[in-house]
């Protein structure tokens, strides 16, 4: 099951289904026109700081 996890300032941000793909498609869609990325990707971490 995917699952996103979404944090400002260390809070916890709830996520609905929707949005919850939406974010992992755009992220996924970067990933794979990037180069040095693994075609098996188990995982993503990402981490803003502002």
């Amino acid at each position: 099951m995917t699952k996103v996890i979404l944090k400002t300032n260390d809070k916890e941000i709830p996520l609905n289904d929707l949005m919850q793909d939406m974010l992992i498609n755009i992220i996924l869609g970067y990933l794979k026109t990037a180069k040095k990325v693994p075609e098996d990707i188990k995982t993503i971490g990402i981490e803003i700081q502002l």
